[in-house]
């Protein structure tokens, strides 16, 4: 099955040319190519500049603790893996950084916008967006939104309103998280600890692993200016030290990359050390992780890029999502072949603590839910390839 390209991809080209991005699907339920049920009609809307959109991913990024009955219900996710913190249950939190590099991804930070497509809805008033396949809003939330389904969240809320859409999305990354094994000491405050929970969100399978021959060995950090291929989570992280020109979105940060070596070869990789490595291909190099602005007593302005970042030691970019899908971010139903996508960043992080030993066989974060998938390579590629058009399964 060939890949469709996502509104990420075009919405990242359009914001290196400058240009606004001229896509907007809104398959609304009324519409007559509304082909995949999506249940629910799409609401008028003005969508947030760059910097109304800050205070949303800010508060967002405190979980529901603090955004209350401005988003749904997220259960406590683990913290620590016995290196040496043990696992405890805490408060759901997210690192800014991640958020919104995943809504850069899957929506280019639209939740609405004038519909360019399908044909009946071409024009008009700005809307919710929709794709094809019923992922709604900024997070592109797609599970739940379809007729006749019935989630625990509310499903006109999600089309309606960008901070109950993103913090709805936050309920998919939360279960990813637990579900998934620890990265370094299972920090939700490091952003690098959340590495394999980025990857689920998008599909846990081979087709996202760093060792795919899919991918050049010799790729650098994935650079949304120059495109390439990529695994899911290694764009979410590019997006982060590659922010977009405008300078109301984020400032770079340098993330570190794990080990290929310690990953496996499969869709679902084991409890990971710290990640040290200067980028997806080079470990010889280092780079030290970071506690998240958002978790700092100071957060300072989330809103003013840096200069575009350094890709560090780990070389230029080279070469050649939505949890169940390879995608990323609102696809094309009829695009050609391939696909781009984007993240976000946000002020340097603090570098919290030198990377250095190896992480034992630490379990699952607390609350795991799915276990690790085995299987050989070529059929995790099939799973995954199978995928593309599965997204935002909770």
């Amino acid at each position: 099955m060939r890949r469709l390209l996502p509104l990420g991809a075009a919405a990242a080209l359009f914001a290196v040319s400058g240009v606004a991005s001229a896509y907007c699907p809104s398959y609304t339920a009324s519409s007559s190519y509304n082909s995949h049920n999506c249940g629910v009609e799409a609401v008028n809307g003005t969508n947030p500049t760059p910097d109304q959109w800050q205070p949303i991913f800010a508060l967002v990024a405190q979980g529901p603790s603090v955004w209350g009955s401005k988003g749904p219900s997220v259960s406590d996710i683990g913290q620590g893996c016995g290196n040496p913190e043990p696992l405890h249950s805490v408060a759901a939190r997210f690192p800014c950084e991640v958020l919104k590099a995943i809504a850069m991804q899957e929506s280019g930070w639209k939740q609405f916008c004038v519909p360019s497509t399908p044909a009946d809805q071409v024009g008009g008033a700005s809307r919710t967006i929709i794709s094809f396949d019923c992922g709604y809003g900024v997070g592109q939330v797609t599970s739940g939104m379809h007729a006749g389904e019935s989630p625990s969240f509310d499903r006109s809320r999600v089309a309606s309103d960008p901070t109950y859409n993103l913090a709805t999305g936050t309920q998919i990354l939360a279960s990813k998280w637990k579900a998934t094994n620890c990265v370094g000491d299972n920090q939700p405050s490091i952003v690098e600890d959340w590495y394999t929970a980025v990857w689920a969100y998008n599909g846990l399978a081979y087709v996202n692993n760093p060792s795919n021959p899919t991918y050049s060995s010799s790729r650098g950090v994935w650079d949304p200016n120059v495109g390439g291929g990529a695994p899911y989570q290694e764009r979410v992280f590019g997006w982060v030290e590659h922010p977009p020109g405008s300078p109301a979105y984020w400032k770079s940060v340098a993330l570190a990359y794990p080990d290929p070596a310690n990953v496996g070869g499969s869709g679902s990789p084991p409890a990971l050390p710290e990640p040290s490595c200067a980028s997806p291909t080079d470990c010889s190099n280092q780079r030290q992780v970071h506690t998240s602005y958002c978790f700092s007593a100071n957060p300072g302005d989330a809103g003013t890029a840096g200069s575009g970042g350094t890709s560090g030691t780990g070389g230029s970019s080279a070469g050649g999502s939505s949890s169940g899908g390879t995608g990323g971010g609102l696809p094309l139903p009829d695009a050609a072949p391939g696909y781009d996508a984007g993240a976000d960043g946000s002020p340097t992080g603090q570098h919290s603590r030198v990377v250095g030993g190896k992480s034992s066989g630490c379990a699952c974060r607390l609350g795991s839910s799915e276990p690790p998938s085995g299987g050989a390579p070529l059929s995790l590629l099939m799973l995954g390839l199978l995928a593309f058009r599965r997204r935002r399964s909770g």
